[in-house]
């Protein structure tokens, strides 16, 4: 009788794991949480964000550096609908711009500035 028992309560926990494992949830995964690098050729330029993730929603930071010039600050708002990504980025001199694009390989995003017909690269760090 006590093996009986034995056996029941391992068939039950392993029941109980393989439901958890199972569980399912709507939300994506925050699969473009992370800090992103803008692939540059100018040497001593950069544009760099760091974006949170929830659900559908990003939003986060950054830092630019324009060669032979200014630096600063952004802020980034924007949606992620597979694998359509569209970001606002805004800077601390008062310019905002529009960047969407799809993310590749889990890896790269690559898209256009404010409807650009020139390709932007941002590979992840």
């Amino acid at each position: 009788m006590c093996q009986r028992r034995v056996v029941v309560s391992i068939v039950a926990a392993l029941l109980s794991l393989s439901s958890a494992a199972c569980h399912v949830t709507s939300e994506p995964s925050p699969l473009l949480r992370g800090t992103w690098a803008e692939v540059l050729t100018v040497p001593g330029a950069s544009y760099i964000i760091t974006l949170d993730q929830s659900g559908v929603q990003l939003t986060g930071s950054g830092t630019y550096t324009i060669e032979a010039g200014r630096q600063g600050t952004l802020q980034v708002v924007g949606t992620y609908s597979p694998p359509t990504v569209a970001l606002t980025i805004s800077s601390d001199a008062g310019d905002r711009r529009t960047f969407v694009g799809t993310l590749i390989g889990g890896d790269q995003l690559r898209g256009a500035f404010d409807g650009s017909s020139s390709l932007v690269t941002f590979a992840r760090r």
